[in-house]
C-alpha cells in the first residue's frame, strides 16, 4: 500500500464514522455514547460523549422549530407574492 492509499482510506473510513454518527437515531446515538464514555479517552472526547449521551434531543438544542431568544412577533414574515404583467 502506498501513502496516498492510507490517507485516502483514512479519509473515507473518518467521513463514514462521521456520517453513521450524525445520521443515526438519537436513542442509538445516546446508547453508543454512554458505552464509549467507559473508555480512557481524552477529557475533551470524554466531555463531548458525555453530552451526547444526556441530550435529549439530536444536538442538545431547545429543537429545530424553536428559536431561542426571540419574541413572537419578530418569528412571523409576511411575504408579499406580485404577479408580472405578461407582455
Amino acid at each position: 500500500m502506498t501513502a496516498q492509499n492510507l490517507v485516502v482510506f483514512t479519509l473515507v473510513a473518518g467521513c463514514s464514522i462521521y456520517a453513521l454518527w450524525v445520521l443515526m437515531p438519537v436513542v442509538a446515538r445516546r446508547f453508543i455514547a454512554k458505552q464509549l464514555v467507559q473508555l480512557p479517552f481524552g477529557s475533551a472526547w470524554k466531555a463531548s460523549l458525555q453530552q451526547a449521551s444526556s441530550a435529549s434531543s439530536g444536538c442538545g438544542c431547545s429543537g429545530c422549530d424553536n428559536v431561542v431568544g426571540l419574541p413572537h412577533a419578530a418569528q412571523q414574515k409576511i411575504v408579499h407574492f406580485q404577479v408580472r404583467p405578461k407582455d
